[in-house]
C-alpha cells in the first residue's frame, strides 16, 4: 500500500496505529449506547454500526499485521 499512497511504511504505521485507536474509542462508545438502547429499531442501527466498525478495525489490524511482517 505504502507504494500506491507514496507513504513510507512508517508513516503508514502510524496512520493505522492512529486508525486503530480512533475505531477502539468508537466501538467503546457504539457498544455503550447500544447497551443502552432502548427499543429494537435502535439496537438493531446500533448493532449495524457497531458491525461496521468492528470490521473496520479488523481490517485495520490486519494491514497493521501485514506491514510488521515486511
Amino acid at each position: 500500500m505504502s507504494s500506491e499512497s507514496g507513504q513510507t511504511p512508517a508513516n503508514e504505521r502510524e496512520e493505522i496505529a492512529g486508525a486503530l485507536e480512533v475505531l477502539g474509542t468508537l466501538r467503546e462508545e457504539f457498544e455503550q449506547w447500544l447497551g443502552e438502547a432502548q427499543n429494537d429499531s435502535k439496537r438493531e442501527t446500533l448493532e449495524n454500526v457497531l458491525g461496521h466498525i468492528v470490521a473496520m478495525e479488523i481490517e485495520c489490524q490486519r494491514r497493521r499485521d501485514e506491514g510488521s511482517g515486511s
